[in-house]
Protein backbone atom coordinates (compact mmCIF):
# COMPACT_ATOMS: atom_id res chain seq x y z
CA UNK A 1 0.00 0.00 0.00
CA UNK A 2 2.96 2.51 1.19
CA UNK A 3 4.18 1.72 -2.52
CA UNK A 4 1.33 2.41 -4.54
CA UNK A 5 0.71 5.99 -2.31
CA UNK A 6 4.39 6.98 -3.48
CA UNK A 7 3.87 6.38 -6.59
CA UNK A 8 0.98 8.19 -6.89
CA UNK A 9 2.81 11.03 -5.35
CA UNK A 10 6.16 10.73 -7.83
CA UNK A 11 3.16 10.47 -10.67
CA UNK A 12 1.48 13.45 -9.45
CA UNK A 13 4.88 15.55 -8.59
CA UNK A 14 6.20 14.40 -12.26
CA UNK A 15 2.63 15.45 -13.85
CA UNK A 16 2.51 18.92 -12.23
CA UNK A 17 6.09 19.55 -13.20
CA UNK A 18 5.61 18.71 -16.81
CA UNK A 19 2.29 20.72 -16.96
CA UNK A 20 4.54 23.80 -15.50
CA UNK A 21 7.51 23.64 -18.34
CA UNK A 22 5.05 22.63 -21.22
CA UNK A 23 1.16 24.45 -19.95
CA UNK A 24 1.53 27.45 -18.00
CA UNK A 25 3.95 29.37 -20.12
CA UNK A 26 1.71 31.84 -21.83
CA UNK A 27 -1.39 30.51 -20.75
CA UNK A 28 -4.22 33.20 -19.43
CA UNK A 29 -4.00 31.85 -15.76
CA UNK A 30 0.26 32.78 -16.04
CA UNK A 31 -0.37 35.70 -18.05
CA UNK A 32 -2.94 37.14 -15.65
CA UNK A 33 -0.55 36.75 -12.63
CA UNK A 34 2.54 38.09 -14.76
CA UNK A 35 0.34 41.62 -15.04
CA UNK A 36 -1.24 41.29 -11.77
CA UNK A 37 1.31 43.95 -9.90
CA UNK A 38 2.07 46.02 -13.47
CA UNK A 39 1.55 49.31 -12.78
CA UNK A 40 -0.47 50.77 -16.04
CA UNK A 41 -3.67 52.30 -16.21
CA UNK A 42 -5.24 49.91 -18.56
CA UNK A 43 -3.69 46.90 -16.46
CA UNK A 44 -5.19 48.09 -13.43
CA UNK A 45 -9.14 48.87 -14.94
CA UNK A 46 -8.63 45.06 -16.55
CA UNK A 47 -7.86 43.73 -12.86
CA UNK A 48 -10.77 45.83 -11.36
CA UNK A 49 -13.16 45.17 -14.16
CA UNK A 50 -17.04 44.34 -13.41
CA UNK A 51 -17.88 42.86 -17.44
CA UNK A 52 -16.80 39.25 -18.42
CA UNK A 53 -13.35 39.25 -20.07
CA UNK A 54 -12.61 37.62 -23.44
CA UNK A 55 -8.99 37.32 -21.99
CA UNK A 56 -5.51 38.73 -22.37
CA UNK A 57 -3.68 39.57 -25.85
CA UNK A 58 0.02 39.13 -25.39
CA UNK A 59 3.09 39.01 -27.48
CA UNK A 60 6.70 40.17 -26.51
CA UNK A 61 10.17 41.06 -28.91
CA UNK A 62 10.16 40.61 -32.32
CA UNK A 63 11.37 38.40 -35.48
CA UNK A 64 12.76 35.01 -34.72
CA UNK A 65 12.03 35.59 -30.90
CA UNK A 66 8.52 36.25 -30.75
CA UNK A 67 6.88 35.23 -27.56
CA UNK A 68 2.91 35.20 -27.69
CA UNK A 69 0.17 34.07 -25.45
CA UNK A 70 -1.26 30.36 -26.29
CA UNK A 71 -5.09 31.52 -26.45
CA UNK A 72 -4.14 34.92 -28.77
CA UNK A 73 -6.06 33.65 -31.54
CA UNK A 74 -9.11 32.73 -29.16
CA UNK A 75 -9.05 35.58 -27.74
CA UNK A 76 -9.37 38.27 -30.15
CA UNK A 77 -11.87 36.06 -31.85
CA UNK A 78 -14.10 36.13 -28.86
CA UNK A 79 -13.56 39.95 -28.47
CA UNK A 80 -15.04 39.91 -32.36
CA UNK A 81 -17.58 37.87 -32.07
CA UNK A 82 -18.83 39.68 -28.86
CA UNK A 83 -18.35 42.99 -30.70
CA UNK A 84 -20.35 41.73 -33.50
CA UNK A 85 -23.08 40.60 -31.27
CA UNK A 86 -22.36 44.08 -28.50
CA UNK A 87 -22.19 41.85 -26.02
CA UNK A 88 -20.53 43.48 -22.97
CA UNK A 89 -16.85 42.16 -22.61
CA UNK A 90 -13.16 43.58 -22.70
CA UNK A 91 -10.13 42.22 -23.55
CA UNK A 92 -6.73 43.67 -22.55
CA UNK A 93 -3.79 43.86 -25.69
CA UNK A 94 -0.09 43.48 -24.44
CA UNK A 95 2.93 43.80 -26.79
CA UNK A 96 6.12 44.05 -25.26
CA UNK A 97 8.68 45.87 -27.73
CA UNK A 98 11.45 46.07 -24.95
CA UNK A 99 13.94 43.98 -26.04
CA UNK A 100 13.61 45.32 -30.41
CA UNK A 101 14.37 48.13 -31.85
CA UNK A 102 11.28 50.31 -30.64
CA UNK A 103 11.83 49.83 -27.10
CA UNK A 104 8.29 50.70 -26.02
CA UNK A 105 5.55 48.64 -24.15
CA UNK A 106 1.93 49.06 -25.33
CA UNK A 107 -1.53 48.17 -23.27
CA UNK A 108 -4.78 48.71 -24.38
CA UNK A 109 -7.53 47.39 -22.38
CA UNK A 110 -10.56 47.75 -25.10
CA UNK A 111 -14.50 47.80 -23.31
CA UNK A 112 -17.81 46.71 -25.44
CA UNK A 113 -20.22 49.42 -23.90
CA UNK A 114 -23.30 48.72 -24.88
CA UNK A 115 -25.46 50.37 -27.74
CA UNK A 116 -25.68 53.54 -28.63
CA UNK A 117 -29.32 55.06 -29.64
CA UNK A 118 -28.23 54.71 -33.51
CA UNK A 119 -27.48 50.95 -32.61
CA UNK A 120 -23.82 50.45 -33.15
CA UNK A 121 -21.57 49.06 -30.46
CA UNK A 122 -19.77 51.55 -28.41
CA UNK A 123 -16.26 50.35 -27.38
CA UNK A 124 -13.70 52.55 -25.01
CA UNK A 125 -10.08 51.91 -25.33
CA UNK A 126 -7.99 52.80 -22.49
CA UNK A 127 -4.30 52.95 -24.33
CA UNK A 128 -0.87 53.58 -22.82
CA UNK A 129 2.55 53.15 -24.49
CA UNK A 130 5.60 53.31 -22.66
CA UNK A 131 8.78 54.44 -24.54
CA UNK A 132 11.74 53.03 -22.28
CA UNK A 133 14.45 54.60 -24.63
CA UNK A 134 13.55 57.42 -23.00
CA UNK A 135 12.34 57.00 -19.42
CA UNK A 136 11.76 60.35 -17.93
CA UNK A 137 9.03 61.05 -21.17
CA UNK A 138 5.22 60.90 -20.03
CA UNK A 139 3.81 57.85 -21.47
CA UNK A 140 1.78 58.30 -24.69
CA UNK A 141 -2.34 57.40 -23.05
CA UNK A 142 -6.25 58.20 -23.62
CA UNK A 143 -9.09 57.21 -23.22
CA UNK A 144 -11.62 57.40 -26.12
CA UNK A 145 -14.98 55.74 -26.92
CA UNK A 146 -16.19 54.93 -30.74
CA UNK A 147 -17.72 52.82 -32.72
CA UNK A 148 -15.44 51.19 -35.15
CA UNK A 149 -13.60 47.84 -33.90
CA UNK A 150 -10.27 48.51 -36.08
CA UNK A 151 -8.04 45.85 -37.92
CA UNK A 152 -5.58 45.78 -34.98
CA UNK A 153 -7.83 45.99 -32.40
CA UNK A 154 -5.56 47.74 -30.04
CA UNK A 155 -5.83 51.02 -32.96
CA UNK A 156 -9.36 51.38 -32.25
CA UNK A 157 -10.90 54.35 -31.07
CA UNK A 158 -7.18 55.96 -31.23
CA UNK A 159 -7.43 59.96 -31.56
CA UNK A 160 -6.29 61.98 -34.92
CA UNK A 161 -3.50 63.46 -33.32
CA UNK A 162 -1.90 60.08 -32.45
CA UNK A 163 -2.91 58.55 -35.67
CA UNK A 164 -1.41 61.57 -37.15
CA UNK A 165 1.94 61.12 -35.38
CA UNK A 166 2.34 58.12 -35.74
CA UNK A 167 1.45 58.55 -40.30
CA UNK A 168 4.42 61.47 -39.93
CA UNK A 169 7.14 58.81 -37.82
CA UNK A 170 6.21 56.79 -40.52
CA UNK A 171 6.79 59.36 -43.14
CA UNK A 172 9.92 60.97 -42.10
CA UNK A 173 11.43 57.52 -41.33
CA UNK A 174 14.28 56.87 -39.15
CA UNK A 175 16.76 59.84 -38.70
CA UNK A 176 20.99 59.31 -38.15
CA UNK A 177 22.17 61.41 -35.65
CA UNK A 178 25.90 62.40 -36.70
CA UNK A 179 28.01 64.30 -34.19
Amino acid sequence: MKKIIWLIIVVGVALVAIYIKFGYNGSQFQLRNSFRYVEAFPVEHFQNATEKSCGIWYESGSGDALTVGKENHAVKECFKEAFAGCSVKNVLLVKDQSESVEKKITYSLIRILRKNDLSECLIQNYYEEVNLASPDAAPLSYINTCTVLADEIDRSCEPFFVKEARQSKLDVGPTLNVE
